[in-house]
């Protein structure tokens, strides 16, 4: 993971009231920044009605069956490579309503598996588990299976890692930074107390492999390539509350 850490001082110096005869407090602002790349690939696997179910009309029995049996075979396979997580679907009627006449059109099948891995350890088994999906929805005409987008995205995890160890450099510096204030005051200045705020800012949004979406039912999802990941911005700012002697 590529990662550059910048550290600066802003908004200068505030100089307390003398706390006592010979005592000045002064508090200092710093800016910590770090650029981090993110190791995490993120997809999201929609599994949709196919044009011929979206103009079924009503639903029979059998077609409801095979639907549900269908999207359990997929969660099962999901759960075997533990990289999905998800699952949940509905079946609901597509209506129209034409005065006080209602009509069903089709049915709308709502199925999302949420996919998070790593590109060295999970791509391969991403991709494996798109090509089990196609192969069961090949014998379901009801089911298609879009393009799915696949992108890189910080992680909180990643996020606090990074403040953690800007936080740390900093901590690090203290003492030659109360030395530098030291000189600049003409006295000895020790800190006081420490505060932080950090803010996540987020580098434009990382570019994703999706395609258009597949109208036709049981139109394979094509192997997915890592997308380009890009660096995001990670900064705290620390006051520091020097008491000078």
């Amino acid at each position: 993971m590529k990662k550059m850490i910048l550290i600066c001082c802003v908004a200068g110096l505030t100089f307390g009231q003398n706390i006592s005869n010979d005592s000045l407090a002064i508090e200092k602002n710093f800016v910590l920044n770090k650029k981090i790349e993110p190791s995490y690939l993120f997809a999201d696997i929609r599994i949709e009605s196919s044009s011929l179910l979206r103009n079924i009309g009503e639903l029979n029995d059998n077609d409801r069956k095979s639907i549900t049996s269908t999207l359990n075979t997929i969660i099962v396979e999901a759960k075997k490579d533990d990289i999905c997580k998800g699952g949940s679907y509905s079946i609901n009627p597509i209506v129209n309503y034409d005065k006080n006449d209602r009509k069903t059109i089709g049915q709308n099948v709502d199925f999302t598996l949420n996919c998070k891995f790593l590109e060295k350890d999970g791509l391969a088994k991403y991709n494996d588990f798109l090509s089990k999906i196609n192969k069961i929805l090949s014998s379901n005409r009801l089911l298609t299976l879009p393009q799915p987008s696949i992108a890189y995205r910080i992680t909180d995890d990643e996020i606090n890692a990074a403040k953690e160890t800007l936080f740390g450099e900093f901590l690090s510096h203290i003492n030659s930074i109360e030395t530098k204030y030291s000189t600049l005051a003409g006295k000895k200045c020790v800190v006081n107390s420490i505060s932080t705020s950090d803010d996540y800012i987020p580098s434009p949004m990382p570019r994703a492999l999706a395609n258009a979406k597949m109208e036709s039912s049981n139109a394979d999802s094509t192997t997915a390539e890592a997308p380009i990941a890009n660096e995001a911005n990670i900064t705290i700012n620390i006051n520091l509350r020097f008491i000078c002697k």
